[in-house]
């Protein structure tokens, strides 16, 4: 790992992260500096950064509490922050906040985001990621295609031409049905929040047909998969990546629901974890392994080192000197703070996707277990769900008379 990302403020929904050397790295001349993305474009400041970061070295030496340590940091900051969001205030201060039907699409889209973002910030909504990477999708194509169009001349042969822009990508047809479910929040938005006399044209195209799609199977290398074990628990800097990677591989629970495990759902004498499966909408127990409980049990032990309390409301993948107490670790903090760092150093995992492993748990428990063991143990309420996963050949053996007798 080269570099740390640490993160300083979020202001207006931009988020600032200060980026530093590792202990680890030999470059001769280290970055340092801060990151942030800002309409459409990212940039780096380097500029003062690493004479404010040398300063905040000398004055943490005495400190023992991380808490303390990060607040030094952002504080020493401040200043250097103040100035980067100067422009950006400025720039929304002259911005117009009202939408009419005369705005462009690209501006009420940006606006949209703006909305869902705010969400998330007072914790109407839990994750940003997919508003994220469905908007980035979406406002590439109207700036490519449609960037001087206005609402009054939005019409349904835009959204025909956007989904197949999508298939052109090779997206799958659910992927593309979930990107046309935010074209529809895009309208009732304008509709019901702004207040706009304007026509759902996206509900008026019909869903693609999933299926008519192949599935897919994102099945790991048998040779990728124990090698990427052997290197998480070769280090403990991998304990929250190798964690997460055990639960999603052992007990086949979504990355998601791995991250919403609080403290009081876990009983570690008796290895058991109580999970909620939202689409299912019930509770469950699972089972954990030896390696589960003692890697659960190491956090635990780091967290106390670290002078830190643990309480019933924390979260199991994220304290100890990652976030707040009792604040989710948010699935783009898990992949830009712990899974990208990693690829980074291993570029052979770069293609696997942390729900991989639960695929590939799913495939190959289906060669030894009966599809109904898989399908509680995946947590489907539908056998035909697990099924998806059955690769094996279509071939059944004979049941003999003789062993038909032998049943009483």
């Amino acid at each position: 790992m080269k570099s740390i990302r640490t993160e300083l403020a979020i202001i207006n929904g931009v988020r600032f992260i200060l980026v530093t050397p590792h202990n680890s790295n030999t470059d001769k001349y280290p970055l340092y500096c801060i990151e942030y993305f800002y309409n459409g474009k990212q940039s780096k400041v380097k500029e003062g950064v690493k004479t404010i970061y040398n300063k905040y070295l000398e004055q943490v030496k005495e400190f023992k509490s991380v808490n303390k340590k990060l607040l030094l940091l952002r504080n020493l900051f401040e200043f250097k922050i103040n100035e980067l969001v100067k422009p950006i205030r400025v720039e929304e201060s002259f911005s117009d906040s009202t939408i009419t039907i005369q705005t462009k699409v690209i501006d009420a889209l940006n606006k949209f985001f703006e909305y869902h973002t705010k969400r998330h910030e007072i914790g109407e909504i839990k994750d940003i990621y997919n508003y994220t990477e469905r908007d980035k999708k979406v406002t590439t194509f109207i700036n490519k295609n449609f960037a001087n169009l206005l609402l009054s001349d939005l019409n349904t042969t835009v959204w025909i031409d956007y989904r197949s822009y999508l298939k052109k990508w090779g997206l799958g047809n659910s992927t593309i049905n979930l990107q046309m479910v935010y074209v529809k929040g895009f309208y009732i938005w304008l509709s019901q929040i702004m207040e706009l006399p304007i026509t759902n044209h996206a509900s008026k195209l019909k869903k693609l047909d999933i299926t008519q799609q192949q599935p897919k199977f994102n099945e790991i290398k048998q040779s990728l998969f124990v090698e990427f074990f052997e290197v998480v628990k070769s280090s403990e800097r991998y304990l929250r990546l190798h964690l997460m990677a055990r639960l999603v591989a052992e007990n086949t629970l979504r990355p998601i629901q791995v991250l919403n495990i609080n403290v009081k759902h876990v009983d570690l004498p008796n290895r058991t974890i109580t999970v909620f499966d939202a689409k299912g909408r019930k509770w469950r127990k699972i089972i954990i392994s030896e390696v589960v409980k003692e890697l659960i049990q190491k956090i635990y032990e780091n967290t106390i080192k670290a002078e830190r309390s643990i309480e019933s409301e924390d979260y199991i993948v994220g304290f100890y000197n990652q976030t707040k107490q009792r604040k989710i670790f948010a699935q783009t903090m898990f992949r830009e703070r712990i899974l990208l760092p990693f690829k980074e150093d291993y570029p052979q995992f770069a293609h696997i996707l942390i729900y991989d492993f639960k695929h590939t748990s799913i495939t190959k428990a289906l060669k030894v277990n009966s599809v109904y063991e898989v399908q509680k143990r995946a947590g489907h309420s539908k056998v035909t769900t697990t099924q998806i996963y059955d690769r094996s050949d279509n071939i059944s053996r004979p049941i003999t008379v003789e062993e038909l007798n032998a049943i009483k």
